[in-house]
């Protein structure tokens, strides 16, 4: 009987205490939901705002991008008559979404969109230049983080350079350009150290991203001559310039054909000349008008060249390569793009490495300062280039990277950010004391 009142006793005990436990947890969820639910409203609420902070002068383009904030998600609509916030519907031109914290800390100006994307805080679907609007259309508060704008910059016979310009208008100007089938969107991961110390411009070359597309060569000088129209416009006299392939090739004719333009140049896996061309023939007989046939690439295909980019595409944000192959096969739908695409693909194969007007032979003249980085996993542009590179040019400082493909600032931001910014001081320096 004892053992009964013992055993009965006990088991209310647990009984108890299990219902004290599951009281708890329900309690805890009531309170993680309400939370939430008032995360979801402040955050609704401050895009509800942004009707108020609109800058109509800033907008590039009409269109719906839409937001998606922990659970909270709308579209803002962007017209010529001004702003909405609507119930997400349809298609939209970009998504942009991200955490709660992170959202206040970009409406307070203490984060702009790009940091957060850098840091993988944010995430891109769709065009990553639409994203890249978005910010600038809306004033807010300067508390640190990095601003920028997007401007499509005339420079004569109709043709526009889209740019995105940041950092501070007393830093020396420093002009990035982009690849072959790139945009400017490839410079995001190094812009915030950059930018903190320069007045960047980053271009979408002719031809590519937003800028004009005109009928031309697209070879190097090709290239250069609406470069220098772009720098006349911008009224910038001499400027740094840095280029990634065939935007390391830009700036290296750019030192050649005007040296006076350019304080030093910084080459990151850059397009030069090749002296070994097998189809040189074929090549010389193809018209780069017929690259625009070619109206479709699988989306598996243009994942598979995107990777192959990079010594270790696993270690890669995946939110980063879905909204690169967004932006590839968004831009590839136009013919113009496809068109600009082969011509400046032609043109660097065609290139004469050797010989009076041979681009090593010119090389050999150029007298500006001058980084290289070269990547030993680099598929497209071997890193013995380096080699060639340290015997054209004695004085140039050459890196070759182990552990590094073709892009190195978005593989390797940091390191990349550093080696420039120090190259920038060091040569700097030597100015001063010459």
């Amino acid at each position: 009987m004892k053992g009964a009142i013992v055993s009965t006793i006990a088991c209310i005990a647990r009984r108890r205490r299990t219902a004290g436990v599951s009281g708890d947890a329900q309690a805890a969820r009531r309170s993680g939901r309400e939370t939430e639910r008032h995360m979801g409203d402040s955050a609704v609420g401050l895009l509800d705002q942004l009707p108020d902070r609109w800058l109509p002068d800033r907008v590039q383009t009409e269109g719906r991008w839409r937001i998606r904030v922990g659970r909270a998600t709308r579209d803002v609509v962007v017209s010529k008559s001004g702003v909405s916030i609507e119930r997400p519907k349809g298609k939209v031109h970009a998504e942009i979404e991200t955490d709660h914290e992170t959202w206040r800390a970009m409406d307070a100006g203490r984060l702009s969109g790009i940091e957060a994307f850098v840091d993988r805080r944010l995430k891109v679907r769709g065009s990553i230049e639409r994203a890249l609007q978005f910010e600038p259309m809306f004033d807010r508060p300067d508390d640190g983080g990095l601003r920028y704008t997007i401007e499509d910059v005339p420079i004569g016979n109709g043709i526009k350079i889209s740019a995105l310009i940041a950092g501070s208008e007393e830093g020396e100007p420093l002009l990035l350009m982009h690849g072959l089938g790139a945009t400017k969107a490839s410079w995001l991961t190094v812009l915030p150290p950059l930018a903190a110390r320069y007045r960047v411009m980053v271009i979408d070359l002719p031809g590519f991203g937003r800028s004009s597309k005109p009928i031309g060569r697209y070879d190097a000088a090709w290239f250069c001559g609406h470069v220098c129209r772009f720098l006349d416009s911008m009224g910038v006299e001499r400027c740094h310039a840095a280029g990634n392939s065939m935007g390391g090739k830009v700036a290296m004719e750019l030192a050649m054909l005007d040296p006076e333009r350019v304080m030093d140049v910084m080459c990151l896996c850059p397009a030069s000349a090749f002296s070994d061309r097998p189809m040189l023939r074929l090549v010389q007989l193809l018209r780069p008008e017929l690259g625009v046939a070619v109206g479709f690439v699988p989306r598996s295909r243009v994942r598979k060249t995107i990777e192959s980019l990079f010594s270790n595409p696993g270690s890669l944000d995946g939110v980063w390569i879905e909204a690169a192959i967004d932006d590839f096969t968004r831009i590839w739908r136009n013919p113009k793009a496809r068109g600009a695409f082969f011509a400046a693909a032609r043109s660097i194969y065609l290139e004469e490495p050797h010989g009076e007007a041979g681009f090593f032979t010119r090389l050999e003249l150029m007298e500006t300062p001058s980084l290289f980085i070269y990547g030993e996993q680099d598929g497209i542009i071997t890193h013995h280039f380096g080699r060639k590179i340290e015997q054209t040019l004695p004085s140039a400082e050459v890196h070759v990277w182990q552990d590094c493909g073709h892009v190195p600032q978005i593989e390797h931001p940091d390191r990349t950010a550093e080696v420039m910014l120090d190259f920038m001081k060091q040569a700097a320096n030597k100015r001063a004391a010459s």
